[in-house]
């Protein structure tokens, strides 16, 4: 029968169908190998010699998590369509990474992807299409179901979108929110930061998927805030006259009560003993602090019991105590200029009675009167020394500036002595009256008193005076002022009364110094007589007046002399007159009636000078009737 044959024929597996097959598998399939294997074993089992058909149901499938099975069914037939029981199928994957099959065609997902299922049989082959696509069925978060933070601390926290068995979902990305942000804070990398303590929820979000992670915050010591009692001060080995006191805070800004503090592990504390106090409702503690036996700022930690991390560093002055503490100058003496800055710094040096240095002590410095004076250091160094600046004030001689160590109740100020020299001159001025006087071509009536002083008006001990007089003589022409700052000028005036002029002079002055001197007549040495002529009419005033005058031994008028005109003839209009100011005195002469010589005298009383004159008096011519 023609077309049995060909059934027959078409049911034979020719070599090229299964050369063909091969070419396919191993250009398309990954698992081409197996498949060549698969089918050359079951062309030779018993049956399969009349396989002509072979199909797989379903021919596609999907699973939506991993791990889920597939079931793939089977059908082989005759060529004459019948099924063919018993026939032993061969299945392969042509991904295994996305899904394996077992020999009962069981296909189980391992991975997202597409893989094709091949059954064989007898020659023959049919092709399943698996794919796997996780479906989002749940939020899934990694670590405690519960999580537990102190104030201020952060975490990250862990989650993922996963199917239906718990694998994770790859590429859903997830949304964060906090379920009280007053408690604590997420951010979309899933970093959470806790702010203060209290109960919310971590939710975690992706499409309609979302997951809620129970957080609890709970309070933990942040601070340590002081309150009173830094920066005290007592005699050393003493208690501190207030107690600390501090506040406990959390981390969320909050008074913590029930918290144990330490008050130690510093200098201080009596023979270092550790003192603990639990703060109250409000979070205060109240400690007290004893100082440690040695003079100086003394640390101490004030820390949460238990964690040193938490704690804050006070400070005290132990007082050095009267009866154990030396203070000494370092160096000489200072001397400096008024004004001026000393050229090097002062310095004390405090220490025990044993001579140990007494270090890190407080130090204050002060100077009287108008001088200024700034520490190098608020406190003693290591060596216990103390230094400052000082800036002399102006009054010269010894000076004195003032140490403080440590409190002013405990030792007393020291003293610190400087000799303060005088400036460089800056003024010369006559001592005493402002007019020098004295008689013409004599010694200055007193001496010539001159003094340097400079910008202060302290005396220039040392200067040189140079002294030049206009008028007159000078014993000395350079002068050398003594510790007062003086010198004494001789001055032998000239022979001219009336103003006399001498320039003093000294290095560094502009301008020299004028002094001008009154020189004065001296005693009466001369006595000349004008206006008398040698012969007048009897009975007549004569008609110019008597002039007498009167002039010292350098003939110089004598002013002021008490001149004395006597005549036994005649009339005078004045008998006793005083010089005036050129040495002259006047007065009127009437003759005597009686013809003859007459005399007049002039006397100086004080002197005793004399002077006289005679006119010769003629008698009048009768008058003409």
């Amino acid at each position: 029968m023609p077309a049995s044959r060909r059934e027959v024929a078409a049911a034979a597996p020719p070599h090229g169908l299964i050369g063909r097959a091969w070419k396919w598998g191993a250009g398309t399939l990954s698992a081409g190998a197996a498949l060549v294997s698969i089918l050359s074993s079951v062309q030779s089992m018993t049956g399969a010699q009349r396989v002509r058909w072979i199909g797989v149901a379903p021919a596609a499938d999907t699973a939506f998590a991993l791990g889920d099975t597939l079931q793939l069914a089977t059908t082989i037939t005759d060529g004459h369509g019948g099924v063919l029981p018993g026939i032993t199928v061969g299945w392969t994957s042509t991904d295994t990474s996305v899904a394996s099959v077992d020999s009962a065609g069981s296909v189980v997902a391992r991975s997202p992807g597409a893989a094709t299922i091949v059954a064989a049989a007898g020659g023959h082959i049919a092709q399943a299409r698996v794919l796997v696509r996780p479906r989002p069925a749940a939020i899934r978060f990694y670590g405690d179901t519960l999580v537990r933070l102190p104030e201020g601390a952060g975490a990250r926290i862990v989650a993922r979108v996963v199917d239906a068995r718990g694998h994770p979902v790859l590429g859903q990305p997830l949304t964060w929110r906090s379920g009280d942000a007053a408690v604590a804070m997420i951010d979309s990398l899933a970093r959470l930061t806790t702010v203060t303590a209290g109960r919310t929820v971590v939710v975690a979000a992706s499409g309609d998927l979302n997951a809620e992670l129970p957080l609890e915050v709970y309070p933990v010591p942040g601070t340590i805030t002081l309150l009173a009692g830094d920066g005290q001060h007592a005699p050393a080995g003493r208690r501190l006259p207030a107690p600390i006191r501090a506040q406990i805070v959390s981390r969320g800004g909050r008074p913590l009560p029930d918290v144990a503090v330490r008050l130690g592990a510093g200098e201080g504390g009596a023979e270092g003993e550790q003192v603990i106090d639990t703060s109250n409702a409000d979070g205060i503690v109240q400690l007290p602090w004893t100082l440690g036996a040695r003079p100086g700022r003394q640390r101490i930690a004030l820390s949460v019991d238990g964690d040193a991390s938490i704690a804050t560093l006070l400070t005290a002055d132990a007082d050095p105590l009267p009866e154990t503490t030396r203070i000494e100058v370092v160096g000489a003496p200072p001397t400096g200029r008024v004004g001026a800055v000393l050229p090097a710094p002062i310095g004390v040096r405090v220490t025990d009675t044993a001579g140990t240095p007494l270090t890190d002590l407080p130090v204050a410095w002060t100077t009287p009167g108008d001088g200024t004076i700034e520490g190098q250091g608020a406190r003693t160094d290591s060596l216990g020394e103390a230094r400052a600046r000082w800036t002399l004030g102006s009054r010269a001689g010894s000076q004195q500036a003032y140490v403080q160590v440590g409190n002013g109740r405990a030792v007393p100020r020291f003293a610190v002595a400087a000799t303060a020299q005088p400036g460089p001159a800056a003024a010369l001025t006559v001592v005493g009256a402002t007019g020098a006087r004295g008689i013409a071509g004599r010694l200055l009536d007193g001496a010539l008193v001159l003094r340097v002083t400079d910008r202060a008006d302290n005396p220039v001990e040392g200067a040189t005076v140079q002294v030049r007089a206009a008028a007159g003589t000078v014993a000395e022409r350079s002068l050398v002022s003594d510790s007062t700052g003086r010198v004494t000028v001789h001055w032998t005036l000239g022979p001219v009364a009336g103003p006399q002029r001498l320039a003093a002079s000294v290095q560094g002055l502009d301008r020299p110094t004028e002094v001008i001197a009154q020189a004065r007549a001296g005693a009466v040495a001369h006595l000349a007589l004008d206006g008398v002529p040698t012969a007048a009419p009897a009975g007549t005033v004569l008609p110019q007046p008597v002039t007498v005058l009167v002039t010292d031994s350098l003939r110089n008028p004598v002013g002021g002399a008490l001149i004395t005109f006597a005549s036994r003839a005649g009339k005078l209009s004045a008998a006793r007159v005083r010089t005036d100011s050129t040495g002259r005195a006047r007065t009127r002469w009437t003759l005597g009636p009686a013809a003859g010589e007459q005399r007049l005298e002039v006397v100086d009383k004080r002197s005793g000078e004399r002077v006289a004159a005679t006119v010769r008096a003629t008698a009048k011519r009768p008058r003409k009737r």
